[in-house]
């Protein structure tokens, strides 16, 4: 626990562990969710997702975009414009940070994208067999 609050009491970590429906999913398993508490957090993992996905998707931009900059800083060289090549350096520079920065945060944010299907895949799993039971069909969308 080396992100834990040093002025947080144990009563209060407690209460925080336990609004962790996510932890509470991993630590017990999806069986002693009810239905709509499931449904809720299979809504709330596929907006995770699709979170996950454009930031993704941004940071591969960027990371074009360092390449692009550090290409077009070899073009101005070439061509003798160091103060182009220059300015072109430092947002490559930059756009490595950038990446860089966004990855760590992504992977603080959300462990990973495996980690919340595999999830996603509990959670309907369950939806499926308590269906199967009931006699219903179950429907994943």
């Amino acid at each position: 626990m080396l992100l834990r609050r040093y002025n947080e009491s144990s009563l209060e970590r407690l209460e925080r562990e336990a609004n962790d429906d996510f932890g509470l999913l991993k630590d017990v398993g999806p069986e002693y969710f009810s239905n709509a508490h499931l449904l809720d957090l299979r809504e709330e993992i596929r907006r995770r997702l699709d979170h996950f996905d454009r930031v993704k998707k941004m940071l591969m931009a960027l990371g074009f975009a360092t390449a692009g900059w550090f290409l077009g800083g070899v073009g101005c060289l070439m061509i003798g414009w160091k103060m182009g090549a220059a300015v072109c350096y430092i947002f490559s520079g930059l756009a490595i940070l950038g990446v860089l920065a966004g990855t760590w945060w992504l992977k603080w944010k959300y462990e990973s994208r495996g980690e919340l299907m595999y999830v996603l895949l509990q959670v309907e799993e369950e939806l499926r067999n308590r269906a199967m039971l009931k006699g219903r069909g179950a429907t994943s969308r």
